[in-house]
């Protein structure tokens, strides 16, 4: 049975539970971390902690716990769950006020939820060898996409859209038709063997999968640049991949109806990919 942390205890998943004026329940009021387990290790832990830290801040939302603290839980409860493989989830919620407004009071107590997922990550390496699908959608998302706020709803839809259109993915785009990112991941083109991706903005989540390619791509002196670029420019790249906690670095190789790289993973895609994981 597996177990969960739940404000200050251990408890089986299937007895725990949250109050129904929770108000990440009520508004979505909360922000959370997706924290990959692979080779027995947490991938990229502190980038993520200092993301939450970050997320908790620009919401105004402070709590009793320090990283080190969230980081001795979440190695805790992948201990007491065996899990070699899979993801901790870290969700942090304002916590329960018993009258439901939008405002809200200064003296809630936060609801801290730290949980693993069994999930098998090495299937990755064989979507990534074959190289995947992904949708354009539009980006209807709200504008500070820059917080991991637990309110996804547009990334829900665009999630879904992807699915019932057999996509891995769906990849945003904005009123000014510029790419901004995937429904859960970095978005990046490859033209004349220079990388481009978003800058840094309200429009986009700063990927922690994405900052550890950028030091990755400095390190071995490999050309990139953050700059917007639109759909257009996508989809005339010569190769297209996405970054993610879960997927690390995935070739795309069509986007709609149009073929990315000849259908084909590109090879600096995959040799990225292969720098990444030697990194973990």
């Amino acid at each position: 049975m597996t177990t969960c942390y739940i404000n200050g205890k251990y408890k089986p998943i299937s007895k725990s539970s949250v109050n129904i004026t929770d108000r990440g329940l009520q508004f979505g009021d909360g922000v959370y971390e997706v924290i990959a387990i692979y080779k027995d290790k947490l991938v990229d832990l502190n980038l993520h902690l200092k993301r939450l830290k970050l997320s908790l801040k620009k919401i105004d939302l402070k709590i009793n716990l320090s990283e080190k603290q969230i980081e001795n839980i979440s190695l805790k409860i992948k201990k007491i769950n065996n899990l070699k493989m899979g993801i901790i989830y870290i969700q942090i919620t304002r916590g329960n006020q018993s009258t439901r407004d939008h405002k809200y009071p200064k003296d809630l107590k936060p609801n801290i939820i730290i949980y693993s997922i069994n999930k098998n990550l090495d299937k990755m390496e064989l979507l990534a060898s074959k190289g995947v699908k992904a949708s354009l959608y539009p980006d209807i998302r709200w504008l500070r996409s820059d917080i991991k706020s637990t309110s996804l709803l547009g990334n829900v839809m665009a999630a879904n859209f992807a699915k019932k259109n057999k996509s891995h993915e769906s990849i945003l785009f904005d009123y000014d038709d510029n790419i901004t990112e995937g429904n859960s991941s970095s978005i990046w083109i490859i033209k004349n063997n220079i990388c481009y991706t978003h800058p840094v903005s309200y429009r986009i989540l700063k990927g922690c999968t994405r900052d550890k390619l950028i030091k990755i791509l400095r390190t071995n002196n490999l050309q990139f640049k953050e700059k917007t670029f639109s759909t257009k420019s996508l989809l005339s790249a010569d190769e297209v991949f996405m970054t993610s906690a879960t997927n690390f670095i995935m070739p795309i190789v069509k986007i709609d109806k149009k073929k990315i790289s000849k259908g084909k993973p590109g090879p600096i895609s995959l040799a990225l990919r292969k720098k990444y994981i030697s990194a973990i």
